[in-house]
């Protein structure tokens, strides 16, 4: 029997978003870069060794301070919470034993992250357990008291969360550790994913003496072409009667059609902006529909979501979906749920554009004119958006690497390669190479995830580059295929170079590949 649709009133999405908004955190939406630090033992910066130890007492970092006892998980540190003139709210925890550097990490989604949320205590024992001093802040606002977006009624707020909260929590920890070691930390460092990707990118443009070192996974560099993305994709597949179980066929015929593109069958697509995928052909249709066909109206479906919103005034091209993300470890949570339920770029799109494109809480998405709304929403985008001017980062001497899930069906890998172009158009080619690399990794989802090789750890590399000069020409990616899926063990050349098989060889053995100018890549079907 086949599952409803996905055509949902305005009224019962006004109720799925308010029961989904209440029962998650707005970081929960996104994971941060959850392999950090996973290679430190081949690192060539021993960054783990901890010689500093505190000239002061905790109790004297001023109120908010208290010793914290070592745990099987983290070290002995001194833990201050507070409250910054602007309204963020911040933590910063300083080892008893300290390796000398900071390490700040980013939000999810709207932020106002709890401190002691999961994933906000994950990312301080990561940092702890390796010697750091860890700060980290809520840009200004709760999301258990304002969920989603909410909050950007309030402008303080609003320029709180794009940009300003993470440049004064990151001077004032500085200070703070600077005032219990005796010593100012010799390098900080920034690890974000979604918007912890955008928050680095933007200290790069914005306050470029912030960091020596940023990673910035997946970051969301255009916040409103995305949300259009969000509520282009709902009306696509509403009422198409595509639902989440029939893209498994779909996911299928795709890799029949493109993964060999790259010259390796692998259950991966290197490139999939090659894949020239086109469902009303390349699907089995059938009036009715059946396990392993599509009717007209689901292809036509699956046409529009690969096609994207009607390119003009505020939507760029690269609002697109490349082939490879029908998977269903990286359709969900962003594109379609199993339940049916609003997906999660649904629910961010209906609140951005309520309470920060139209800044009416009274605005019906159901209304939003794909022609000529995305320009009228681009308010906020010099608050949000980072520019490419990256000058002076290059000029003080940062490094950073960006990196992105070829099958991220949150945030499109497009964004990024636009971003980086743009990058490259005003420093040169070679001189971005020299501050700032970016990776595409095939299969990966949004951040981590997906089928492809997740577990990335660009953290290591990007402290080697900083500390020790060591260019990260190729990034390793592996997946251990632990849940039964396929196991990679590849590393990825830095764009525009590609990543090519030599042809012979173990595929899983990163020295079988070689980086190849873009020109050498497979010709499209």
């Amino acid at each position: 029997m086949r599952q409803r649709s996905q055509t949902l009133g305005s009224r019962t999405l006004g109720f799925c978003l308010a029961a989904l908004a209440a029962s998650l955190p707005a970081a929960s939406f996104a994971s941060g870069n959850r392999h950090t630090f996973s290679r430190a033992e081949t690192a060539a910066v021993d960054y783990r060794a901890t010689p500093h130890r505190p000239a002061a007492a905790c109790d004297s970092s001023g109120a908010g301070a208290r010793l914290v006892a070592a745990t099987p998980q983290a070290p002995e540190h001194c833990r201050i919470d507070g409250v910054l003139p602007s309204g963020a709210g911040f933590q910063v925890n300083l080892p008893s034993a300290w390796n000398g550097r900071l390490y700040m990490y980013g939000n999810g989604g709207y932020a106002g992250e709890d401190a002691e949320g999961d994933r906000e205590q994950a990312s301080r024992v990561l940092g702890l357990a390796n010697g750091f001093a860890t700060a980290r802040t809520d840009t200004g606002h709760l999301a258990s008291r304002e969920p989603l977006a909410t909050f950007a009624l309030d402008q303080a707020k609003l320029v709180n969360h794009g940009h300003q909260a993470v440049h004064d929590t990151v001077t004032h920890a500085k200070a703070l550790a600077t005032a219990y070691y005796g010593a100012r930390p010799r390098y900080a460092y920034w690890d974000g994913c979604s918007t912890g990707g955008r928050q680095g990118v933007m200290s790069a443009q914005r306050y470029p003496d912030d960091f020596d070192g940023i990673v910035a996974g997946a970051p969301t560099l255009d916040w409103s072409s995305i949300m259009i993305k969000g509520l282009w994709n709902r009306q696509a597949l509403s009422g198409s009667g595509l639902t989440f179980e029939r893209m498994a066929p779909v996911f299928k015929a795709v890799m029949a059609r493109c993964d060999e593109l790259d010259g390796l069958a692998d259950g991966l697509i290197d490139d999939p902006r090659r894949c020239d995928f086109d469902p009303r052909r390349d699907l089995p249709s059938c009036e009715d529909g059946g396990a392993d066909c599509f009717t007209a109206s689901e292809a036509e479906a699956l046409r529009k979501v690969y096609a994207g919103p009607p390119k003009g005034p505020g939507t760029p091209p690269w609002v697109v979906q490349t082939p490879g993300f029908e998977h269903p470890s990286t359709l969900f949570p962003f594109t379609m749920t199993p339940s049916g339920s609003p997906d999660v770029l649904t629910v961010f799109a209906t609140s951005w554009t309520k309470y920060i494109g139209f800044r009416d809480p009274a605005y019906d998405p159901a209304a939003f004119d794909f022609r000529t709304d995305p320009a009228r929403i681009r308010g906020a985008d010099a608050i949000f958006n980072p520019t490419p001017d990256l000058a002076a980062f290059r000029a003080r001497g940062g490094k950073m690497i960006t990196f992105w899930g070829w099958a991220d069906t949150a945030l499109n890998p497009g964004m990024g390669l636009h971003y980086y172009d743009q990058v490259v158009a005003r420093q040169g080619p070679s001189q971005t190479q020299d501050f700032y690399r970016f990776f595409l990794i095939p299969g990966v989802a949004h951040c981590a995830g997906g089928y492809g090789p997740e577990e990335i750890d660009a953290m290591s590399d990007v402290i080697d580059w900083v500390e020790a000069g060591v260019v990260p020409v190729r990034l390793p990616a592996r997946r251990r295929g632990s849940d039964g899926g396929p196991s990679f063990n590849r590393a990825y050349c830095a764009y525009p170079a590609i990543t090519k098989y030599g042809g012979s060889g173990d595929r899983e053995d990163p020295g079988s590949y070689r980086c190849a100018a873009p020109d050498e890549a497979s010709p499209r079907k």
